[in-house]
């Protein structure tokens, strides 16, 4: 009987001892590397979700990201390739010979820097439909939030965004422009509208690195300045009142 009462008061000691320790707190790393395994899985629904869950509780940076970066990975583009199109890098440019054409240094200069600008375009990815809302959805989670790092994120994702929206309008215009013998104001205007889309997301680029390199400030002012003021050019075009075909 003694031997149970001590067992039992033992028993009892170690329970309590038990109870009075602290557990380990969970940190934001260990929450989010759940997520993070869902999307190394390519199940992107679950860690968009899960994200989300984490974000309604824990609204800090760092979960904007992950969610942003699940938004992106099931649009197609992974976190660790997005930086790779957005860092301009010296390409070799192909030498252009035109026999009988004499071309000045400038000219010459102008058409090697088009060459490079067009290989780093073209790594651009374009995403559309589905994936195309995803990266809006991913910039919709990434606004508000002025850390250096968030807002660089957002600026690749806003190049994709303004690619994409190029490439349809252009796809858009091409294909009017097959069915069609002649082409009219009332098929000109919704591209101005179009252009008005684009001008907008090169704003708001500007805005995101400007906050992601706040030394060069002045230099996406500048820029802003003379987005602006094609803006106002173009949204001063008077329309004829009539239909006019071309």
């Amino acid at each position: 009987m003694k031997t149970f009462i001590f067992l039992l008061s033992l028993t009892l000691v170690i329970f309590t001892q038990i109870g009075c320790q602290k557990e380990e707190p969970v940190t934001r790393q260990q929450v989010l590397s759940e997520g993070f395994s869902l999307m190394d899985q390519g199940r992107w629904d679950e860690a968009i979700s899960y994200f989300q869950d984490v974000l309604d509780h824990d609204p800090h940076y760092h979960v904007k990201l992950a969610l942003a970066s699940a938004y992106a990975g099931r649009a197609g583009i992974k976190i660790e390739q997005i930086y790779q199109f957005s860092v301009v890098k010296e390409v070799p440019v192909p030498k252009i010979e035109m026999k009988g054409l004499a071309l000045d240094k400038q000219t010459s200069a102008t058409l090697e820097n088009l060459a490079k600008y067009l290989e780093h375009w073209n790594k651009i990815p374009d995403v559309q439909g589905k994936s195309r809302a995803d990266i809006l959805s991913a910039l919709k989670t990434l606004e508000n939030e002025n850390e250096p790092g968030v807002r660089l994120y957002s600026a690749v994702l806003r190049i994709v965004n303004v690619k994409s929206t190029i490439s349809q309008g252009v796809e858009n215009f091409n294909l009017r422009l097959q069915s069609k013998k002649k082409i009219c104001t009332q098929d000109l205007k919704p591209y101005v509208n179009w252009s008005g889309k684009v001008f907008e997301s090169l704003i708001l680029l500007t805005s995101d690195l400007e906050l992601a390199f706040p030394e060069q400030k002045k230099n996406y002012e500048e820029i802003r300045v003379k987005i602006d003021d094609v803006v106002n050019q173009v949204s001063n075009l008077s329309w004829p009142v009539s239909n006019q075909c071309y």
